[in-house]
């Protein structure tokens, strides 16, 4: 593993003023007969030295056997505890990092919505979204041309729709729309559309013709002959007569149209229920869609023509689909800033979801921090932790060095007043 310059650097220098102490206290030791005054210089010197070993083993001891003397207790104590250490960091983390109240205030901080939108504004953000929708677009066509994709998805689809109870749930969707009479609403709405397309001339002109075309050859006749108009009269008669019946059950909510309409759809939604001639029928229309060929090959055709114009258009420059794109990001980012209560409405939901995900989810993360720290190489984690914090460590040493002559000298001091 490469080595850290810095690191280096400081070992250097750590080491160097140990040496320096040596250096200095040997010619104070040889000089001090013929300059007695040395004899603080050695006496500090001497210090500097033991303060400065002393410390180097106890760093070195943090990751290393000193001296390679694996016999010495409670040395290379971080690779011989790599699990408790792990587990240590792991337990940190998730008690002081990932708990729900930390995550929600920096969440909370970051106002999710207005970043986001901010985000979005930006053009090259909004055309970097832009191309990653495009690229996966083109990646997603390309892949799915496979003729074994197109034959697993196909088979995939179905055998899930062969499988389904399309009764069931055509029963389950009808009771949902005709709870407390919604489907009421659907009648009323199409009663309205009725009494539009009826109240128009050209829908009166054209049952006029439908009844002319249907009447009996001597009704004809007379009409031509007497000029009588019969027809016109006729279908304005049935047009007055409709409306007013539709006007009826419009205003009258109890009407009895009304009453058979539920009855109708009441019993439909049982027969589609329990009716098992019913359900088969319902399940042999399922089945024979799924086999005609030529529902398949009509779908298999829009999706070759859906892919063949998707993936012209991705390749022309500009694309349509990438402006589009970018534009709907853009739009939505403009969107989100205007508008206030919607990103007060974001914010609310990330905020009310993420505590059950975060409770859900740190232990694994702890747990993935130790797994990943106890699959590491004791070498890999010294040499990273040595990386980190090596360099502080060895202002230690250089600590030790001037600290220990300084106490030195004043021992030395203290001792020579004291005789």
């Amino acid at each position: 593993m490469e080595k850290d310059p810095y690191l280096q650097r400081m070992k250097r220098i750590a080491t160097g003023l140990l040496a320096a102490a040596a250096v200095v206290y040997v010619a104070a030791k040889i000089l001090e007969p013929r300059y007695p005054w040395l004899f603080y210089v050695a006496a500090t010197s001497e210090a500097a030295m033991i303060g400065a070993i002393a410390d180097w083993f106890a760093v070195v001891a943090l990751f290393h056997h000193p001296l390679n003397l694996r016999f010495l207790p409670h040395t290379a104590i971080v690779p011989r505890n790599k699990g408790r250490i792990a587990a240590g960091l792991s337990q940190f983390i998730q008690e002081n990092f990932l708990t729900a109240q930390a995550v929600m205030a920096r969440i909370a901080g970051l106002e999710p919505a207005r970043t986001l939108a901010g985000w979005l504004l930006r053009p090259q953000n909004a055309e970097t979204v832009a191309g990653y929708a495009a690229r996966a677009c083109a990646f997603a066509l390309t892949a799915l041309d496979d003729e074994r994709a197109r034959r697993f998805l196909h088979q995939q689809a179905v055998g899930l729709l062969g499988r389904a109870d399309i009764a069931g749930a055509a029963a389950e969707v009808l009771d949902v729309l005709t709870h407390n009479g919604r489907h009421h609403a659907l009648l009323d709405e199409a009663l309205a559309g009725l009494d539009e397309v009826l109240a128009r001339e050209e829908t009166r002109r054209v049952i006029a013709e439908e009844v002319a075309r249907s009447s009996p050859p001597y009704l004809k006749s007379i009409n031509e002959w007497l000029n009588l108009k019969l027809d016109e009269r006729a279908a304005l008669k049935i047009v007055e007569v409709a409306l007013r019946k539709i006007s009826e059950v419009r205003q009258d909510r109890d009407h009895e149209l009304r009453r058979r309409f539920d009855r109708f759809v009441l019993d439909f939604i049982a027969r589609l229920k329990a009716d098992e001639s019913l359900r088969r029928k319902v399940h042999s229309l399922r089945d024979e869609a799924l086999a005609s060929p030529a529902l398949a090959a009509a779908i298999a055709g829009l999706w070759q023509d859906l892919r063949a114009w998707l993936a012209a258009d991705l390749a022309r420059r500009p694309s349509a689909t990438h402006q589009r794109l970018a534009g709907f990001a853009r739009g939505l980012g403009d969107r989100l800033a205007q508008d206030a209560e919607i990103r007060g409405w974001i914010d609310e939901q990330i905020l009310a979801a993420l505590p059950p995900l975060v409770e859900e989810h740190r232990a694994r993360i702890g747990r993935f921090v130790e797994d990943q720290i106890n699959a590491w190489h004791e070498e890999r984690l010294v040499a990273e932790l040595e990386r980190h914090i090596g360099p502080d460590l060895q202002y230690i040493r250089i600590n030790g060095t001037l600290v220990g002559g300084a106490a030195g000298l004043a021992i030395a001091a203290a001792t020579r007043l004291a005789h």
